[in-house]
């Protein structure tokens, strides 16, 4: 009987030994390399907005950081953290952080537009949780770069994005991904309301 529970017992320990090592190693993994990936991820969301705003720069981290510190600033009104790019003192857009629910989770993304608010500068997204090969081709620069330079001045039945081929469409969704496309479509659309709405408000701050 006693060895019978030695041959129980010893597995158990051997594998509780094991985990305790191993989640050891990880943790002290993880703390070692916390600021290197706290540091990319920063990067990573500074190339995004720097795309979205149109702006160029080499795909490299030192290139991707000083570009931003040269153009990007950063301000906020009541309402609204935005940024605003600047080139010797002129204007070239603005850009917003806006949030809303995909198929299967938030979709965070930036949306920038001219130094008018006329027409968008870009979109990009920062993080989402679609379905990889479907909705998860919202990354994908085809999709992405269709919304440069899209006339915002004037909606159709309150909407500034419509699908293709409906009557003034000029956004392509994706294919098998219909639920996706309509839950991006809805967050730029509601989001380019509210921030035209207050585009008097931050073009005053903005000068200040």
């Amino acid at each position: 009987m006693a060895k019978h529970k030695k041959k129980i017992v010893y597995p158990i320990v051997f594998m509780i030994i094991v985990t305790s090592v191993f989640t050891l190693i990880l943790a002290v993994i993880n703390e070692l390399t916390y600021d290197i990936i706290q540091e990319q991820s920063r990067i990573k969301t500074q190339s995004k907005l720097l795309y979205a705003l149109d702006i160029e720069y080499d795909n490299t981290d030192e290139s991707i950081v000083s570009t931003y510190n040269e153009y990007i600033t950063e301000k906020s009104t009541e309402n609204y953290t935005y940024y605003i790019a600047e080139d010797n003192g002129e204007i070239l857009g603005y850009a917003f952080e806006v949030v809303g629910n995909g198929l299967w989770g938030q979709i965070r993304s930036y949306l920038a537009f001219n130094d008018s608010f006329s027409e968008l500068k870009g979109v990009d997204f920062i993080s989402h949780s679609e379905t990889p090969g479907l909705g998860g081709r919202i990354d994908e620069r085809w999709f992405v770069d269709q919304f440069q330079g899209i006339d915002v001045s004037q909606s159709q039945d309150g909407e500034y994005l419509v699908f293709k081929p409906a009557i003034g469409g000029n956004i392509d969704s994706i294919t098998g991904a219909t639920s996706t496309s309509k839950a991006v479509r809805s967050i730029f659309n509601d989001n380019i309301n509210e921030i035209l709405q207050a585009k008097e408000e931050i073009i005053d701050e903005s000068k200040n």
